[in-house]
């Protein structure tokens, strides 16, 4: 088999569009497994909320988390490494953010930070036992941060209107020592710019004694394409932008349509 480990992006990826994990998914990761490949998890959620995605799926026990910014581990729900945006930029770019009202969470350790705006908004669509377990309510995200000294792993804000997410991106692109990117048309996610997912797949890669060029990755959006420049085998979702598509060497089914399961048999095929 010319490629040992598979990378997947979860949210437009291995999740399908209300977020739940389809059956088809599962087989074709059992199955993988059961050849010697490793199916690993990457993606820009918190670990807490990896976590229950990857056991859901039956994935390896290491993952990529926070968008590239820590490398962690399911089966103990706990980070191994971690690359922490600098404190006085994460205040900064929080402060933004909260002037502007865009709908934010921090990550912080182990915890996501979020105002009781922000509960009562994320709440309408993340219910998920992850998410739930780990989220910290503050009266200010940028005020906790800032008054705790606290480093800060990722933050990702929300927006319906494409005009004022525009506006963030811009805002946001004055403040040094971060990286703008986004997972999908309506938000923005922040980290270190030492923080992309192909540099912490790289990380994890090496802790299963393999190298990227054996290395196939999943993806569909602007925060996968570090992941998906760095593999062997780069693959899109039919669903994925299309400069992803342009990037990569086969493009499978969407994510409404078990895309993630076929690109897995094909794999195998290889």
């Amino acid at each position: 088999m010319q490629y040992n480990l598979i990378a997947l992006d979860l949210d437009g990826t291995a999740l399908d569009p209300t977020n739940q994990v389809a059956p088809a998914t599962v087989a074709a990761i059992a199955k993988a497994r059961q050849r010697g490949m490793r199916v690993v998890i990457s993606t820009g959620r918190i670990c807490g909320e990896a976590s229950e995605f990857a056991r859901q799926m039956g994935a390896d026990d290491y993952m990529v988390t926070s968008g590239g910014a820590a490398v962690s581990m399911w089966g103990e729900e706990r980070c191994l490494m971690r690359l922490s945006m600098p404190w006085e930029a994460s205040v900064r770019a929080a402060a933004a953010l909260e002037r502007v009202g865009l709908s934010t969470m921090v990550y912080v350790g182990e915890r996501i930070l979020i105002t009781p705006y922000d509960e009562m908004m994320f709440g309408k669509y993340k219910s998920n036992e992850g998410y739930l377990a780990i989220k910290k309510v503050v009266p200010s995200v940028a005020e906790w941060v800032a008054q705790n000294r606290v480093m800060v792993d990722k933050i990702f804000s929300r927006s319906a209107d494409p005009a004022t997410i525009a506006r963030v991106r811009q805002v946001l692109s004055q403040i040094e020592g971060i990286r703008v990117m986004s997972s999908a048309s309506d938000n923005v996610e922040i980290v270190s710019p030492a923080a992309d997912k192909g540099t912490a797949l790289g990380l994890l890669c090496r802790l299963y004694g393999t190298d990227l060029s054996r290395c196939a990755a999943v993806g569909d959006s602007e925060n996968d394409l570090e992941m998906l420049s760095a593999v062997g085998m780069p693959i899109a979702m039919g669903n994925a932008r299309d400069d992803v598509k342009a990037l990569c060497r086969h493009v499978t089914s969407d994510n409404a349509h078990d895309g993630v399961a076929q690109a897995i048999e094909w794999l195998l095929e290889q």
